[in-house]
């Protein structure tokens, strides 16, 4: 039979049967269902009219199954114990996951985040793996077509069929090398801000978004030395010249330990610099098992990095 015609049946017949099969009573069938007798003996009817077959005989002591309800019996646990594996909530076991997960995550995250996460994942789900890929045009529509399982970054994704989860805000402040002659300072006056070169980093996928139009708006008319997309190289022309750069503190410690960089804040009289670092993630994921393993793995990770730059 195909599994279409199985919808003019009633699947609750199979488990009143099954039932009946294991009591052997109408009246302790009712009670285990939860149902009346008249219930029982209602369905009951439609079984032998089902299997044209009377399936049980009654005896002074019960029921007896007939022939073709013992050769019923045999499958009906097997077929029972099937369906009731598919509707069940699923179990989740990391180290039988054989999941390949695709990321989008902002590269100085990704660099810190990563080796910890895979060397967690040795031991924890040794069969997962990443890859991990920058944010584009199309970024979006493979999120809803189940391409890309979460992006970690500074966008805001307002759309209904995504969900979010804010990590940490992000506060704009310069970065300079720690031999740079303001970086003992807390704060810098607008006149300190422009008295020394800046290098852009400029990052195409958000060239159209809030944060970067206020951070060119704050570089506008200052002596921008250098723009680049590559932060591994603004960090190394910053730590090895007296220019400055725009950059934040949040999830950055080890990008800055890196290049021996300092941190001193922009001037009050600036316009302000506001977003947070979310993670986003489709509806079509959003209750599956692994996926929801997987994003609190990736939380838990940089939750470590928000404590330990509060220890730094």
């Amino acid at each position: 039979m195909k599994p279409d015609n199985l919808r003019r049946f009633d699947l609750n017949l199979l488990v009143t049967l099954h039932v009946l099969l294991e009591e052997c009573s109408v009246s302790r069938a009712a009670e285990r269902l939860c149902l009346s007798q008249s219930a029982i003996s209602r369905s009951l009817g439609r079984l032998r009219h089902l299997f044209d077959d009377e399936l049980f005989i009654r005896r002074p002591h019960g029921l007896q199954p007939t022939a073709r309800a013992l050769q019923l019996q045999a499958e009906l646990s097997d077929v029972l114990g099937m369906v009731g594996r598919v509707v069940a909530a699923p179990e989740f076991d990391p180290l039988r996951c054989a999941k390949h997960f695709t990321i989008s995550v902002m590269e100085h995250l990704s660099m810190q985040i990563m080796p910890r996460l895979l060397m967690r994942l040795r031991k924890e789900a040794p069969q997962v793996k990443i890859s991990v890929h920058s944010w584009s045009d199309r970024s979006l529509a493979d999120m809803s077509m189940g391409k890309l399982d979460l992006s970690i970054n500074i966008i805001p994704l307002n759309r209904a069929d995504l969900h979010h989860q804010i990590i940490t805000p992000v506060t704009a402040s310069v970065l300079m090398s720690r031999n740079h002659p303001y970086a003992s300072l807390e704060k810098l006056t607008p006149t300190q801000f422009v008295a020394y070169p800046h290098v852009g980093l400029a990052i195409a996928e958000y060239a159209e978004k809030l944060f970067a139009r206020q951070v060119d708006m704050l570089l506008a008319n200052r002596d921008v030395m250098l723009t680049t997309s590559d932060p591994h190289l603004a960090c190394e022309v910053v730590s090895q010249t007296d220019a400055m750069m725009i950059g934040t503190l949040s999830l950055g410690s080890a990008l800055m330990d890196r290049y021996g960089l300092t941190a001193v804040a922009v001037p009050d009289e600036l316009l302000p610099l506001h977003s947070h670092y979310q993670m986003t993630w489709h509806r079509l994921v959003h209750r599956d098992p692994a996926h929801i393993w997987f994003r609190n793995l990736m939380l838990d990770e940089c939750q470590k990095l928000l404590e330990q730059e509060v220890l730094i």
